[in-house]
Formats: structure tokens, sequence, C-alpha cells
């Protein structure tokens, strides 16, 4: 394998098919159309993506809305820990801690784990 040049320019294989084709005579404001990619392949499973989330989401809220119309102990414990667990902060203080500290130019000190101080001895 050769080492690129850090001024050399390489071009893909088949790469001119891939540009749209730009006529001379167009101005230089206008842009040329874009050409049309093929799908890729998470695209073309997104709309099932889509659906199974859907179907699964009603399901889980006609489940909640059984075991409450039957007024189940079930429905009562899961809406504890709903909860619990929405009170619960997304992101940990010691983040905001840290971007606070390093916002003021504090400096943030961060305890290295045992297996990384045992990296760095060797």
């Amino acid at each position: 394998m050769s080492e690129f040049k850090r001024n050399e320019i390489v071009y893909e294989e088949g790469w001119r098919e891939a540009s749209p084709i730009v006529d001379e005579e167009t101005p230089l404001d206008e842009a040329p159309a874009p050409v049309e990619r093929p799908q890729q392949g998470n695209e073309k499973s997104r709309p099932l993506l889509i659906t199974i989330q859907l179907v699964l989401s009603l399901l889980a809220a006609l489940v909640l809305f059984l075991l409450k119309a039957m007024d189940s102990e079930g429905y009562y414990n899961f809406m504890d820990y709903y909860r619990e667990e929405l009170q619960k902060p997304v992101v940990s203080q010691e983040i905001f801690h840290a971007a606070d500290a390093l916002l003021e130019q504090d400096p943030v000190t961060i305890q290295a784990t045992p297996d990384e101080t045992a990296h760095s001895d060797t």
C-alpha cells in the first residue's frame, strides 16, 4: 500500500458517475440539482422500526389501562416505580459540578480507577 502525500488528492473509482454534470453555461450562483443516492440499509428498515415501537407502546398502554381498570396492585406498583424513576436526574450532578469548575477555570481532578493506574505502571 502506498503512502499518500499531504497535498495529494485521491479520487475513488466511479467518482465521475456520482458527481452531477454541470453545464458550462450554468451561472455560478445556481447550484446543480443534487444527485439522488440509493437508500442505505438502515433507512429502508426505519418505517418497520417505527411501526414496531408504536405497536409496543400501544400494547404497554393497553396493559396499564387494563391493570388500572381491574384495580390491580401491579398498576400501583408500576406507577410508584415510574414516579421514582421520573424524579431521578437524567444527568449526574458530578457532570454539572465538573462543567461549572471548568467554566470557572478551577482545576478539575478526576481520580483514576485501579485498572487505569495498573496500566500506567507498566
